[in-house]
């Protein structure tokens, strides 16, 4: 994925990673007035949104698309987008840079496994992380955990694993949460900024 290299050593045995199961979703960025049209088409496609989350220290807004079933979650394949009216956002500052299109890929983590240890392992292997494992919980006990690969562009493409738990009711977390996704976008400004100063 463009601004995303694979690690030197991904193919060592140090470095391999069986927990890794599919893609839980794509999300694209665009400009705000363009959320109509895209919710549009992807509705033609059998889509219809899920969840929508509004975050407060990056203002904007986080809409889950969804078609299908699957036996683990309300939904089979998922597309996220994410807008804001926010001139200055790390959001706007992309589709200025490189155009409105996907902005990140993320991965579905096995539920079995101990998602902190996969990150250790991860890194050993050569993976550069720009945030350490984001953890969410909700009223029933299912939980969220996600950790972000850094981009090597400036408010560039970047990859995602993600990790959704059962809670007590036997569901498992199928939505987003607004404090991880302040906190990714914190990191993600942070690094960009950090890459811009190298040019």
């Amino acid at each position: 994925m463009l601004g995303t290299p694979l690690p030197e050593n991904l193919d060592s045995p140090s470095g391999e990673v069986t927990s890794v199961r599919h893609i839980d979703h794509v999300t694209y960025v665009a400009a705000a007035e363009n959320e109509r049209a895209f919710c549009e088409t992807w509705g033609k496609l059998g889509f219809s949104e899920h969840v929508r989350v509004h975050t407060e220290r990056h203002p904007a807004a986080h809409i889950a698309l969804v078609s299908g079933m699957s036996p683990e979650y309300p939904w089979a394949t998922m597309t996220g987008l994410s807008v804001t009216s926010e001139e200055e956002s790390a959001i706007n500052e992309y589709v200025r840079r490189y155009g409105e299109g996907i902005q990140h890929v993320a991965y579905n983590i096995d539920p079995r496994a101990d998602m902190e240890e996969v990150y250790g392992q991860m890194k050993a292997g050569g993976w550069n992380f720009m945030t350490e494992v984001l953890t969410y919980q909700d009223g029933n006990g299912a939980r969220l955990r996600q950790m972000f690969v850094a981009p090597t562009l400036p408010y560039g493409p970047f990859v995602e694993f993600i990790q959704r738990l059962e809670g007590d009711d036997g569901k498992a977390f199928d939505g987003f949460d607004i404090d991880n996704i302040d906190g990714l976008y914190d990191e993600y400004i942070s690094y960009s900024r950090h890459l811009d100063a190298k040019k």
